[in-house]
Order: structure tokens, then C-alpha cells, then sequence
């Protein structure tokens, strides 16, 4: 009798651990998968905004950037509300990227003058991810599938606010 549980053990377990690994792997596909802008909608008008890493009113009063197009979308402007020390390393208040592609989930853009590099010697190219139409996340191009930047959350319009 003792030599059949031995034996039946492993079938249980590996019972039990393949639906348990299934869902696990669900979930977080579910999870790391983007938002994807409704037929008709232009992601372009949905990123363009401002935005902030943290929603607190210190983060959209003091700490934010803007995100903008060029009318052809082949370029993105990210301007920030304080200078940050950029790849180069100097202090600079605006990133400009040069748009290489799109989808209705994210937009690819590689920074003018980038110094980071990937393992295979080119520079970093960056997805801006949408997570929902007021979230989004990076992704660097070299990262593996599913890793993100913390997420970054629109900023609520002031304008909206006035009496």
C-alpha cells in the first residue's frame, strides 16, 4: 500500500500543478496585456496630454510632462515641468523621440541623441505602452516580453476644475 501512494503522488501533484501553473500564466497575460485604442480612435490624440508618475497632487501640480505629436506623428515631444538628468548627463527638459511605429497600443520612438545602449551595441528604443486610455508604461525594445516601467497616470485637466 505504501508503494502505490509513492507512486500516485506524483500523478496528484502534477495534477493539481498544471491548472495552478495555467492560471497563473492567464493571469498575468491578462495582467501585462495593453489597452487598445477603439476602432476610429487615434492613439495619437490619446497619449497627447499631460501626465505624471504619480497622481498625487504634488505629482500633477509640481511634477509632470507633456506629451505632443508633430502634425505628421513623426516625431513626439515629451516636455517636463522640472529638468531631469538626461543619458547624456546633462539637465535637460525635453526628450524628443522619433516615432519608428504604432499600433492602436502603443507607439515605438527612440530618443534623439540616446547614449544607452542595448547588450548588442545599438541604442535604446523605447514603446510607450497604453495600459487604459489614463495609463500608460514603457517598455524598452531589449526588455523581455512583459516588462514595464512603473505606470504613469494622466493628469487630471485643470480647465475641467474652473468654476
Amino acid at each position: 500500500m505504501a508503494s502505490r501512494i509513492h507512486s500516485i503522488l506524483p500523478r496528484v501533484a502534477i495534477a493539481l500543478g498544471l491548472p495552478g501553473v495555467a492560471l497563473i500564466v492567464g493571469a498575468y497575460l491578462w495582467y501585462a496585456r495593453p489597452y487598445v485604442v477603439p476602432s476610429g480612435t487615434d492613439i495619437f490624440a490619446v497619449v497627447q496630454g499631460r501626465w505624471a508618475w504619480t497622481t498625487t497632487d504634488s505629482g500633477c501640480a509640481k511634477d509632470w510632462h507633456r506629451i505632443s505629436f508633430t502634425p505628421d506623428r513623426n516625431v513626439m515631444t515629451i516636455s517636463s515641468s522640472k529638468p531631469y538628468k538626461s543619458s547624456r548627463g546633462n539637465f535637460d527638459s525635453v526628450a524628443v523621440y522619433d516615432v519608428q511605429a504604432h499600433t492602436q497600443s502603443w507607439i515605438r520612438g527612440a530618443i534623439r541623441g540616446e547614449k544607452r545602449l542595448t547588450a548588442d551595441r545599438h541604442p535604446v528604443v523605447w514603446d510607450l505602452v497604453l495600459r487604459s486610455p489614463d495609463r500608460y508604461a514603457w517598455h524598452r525594445t531589449d526588455w523581455v516580453l512583459g516588462g514595464y516601467t512603473a505606470e504613469i497616470a494622466r493628469c487630471p485637466d485643470v480647465a475641467a476644475k474652473r468654476p
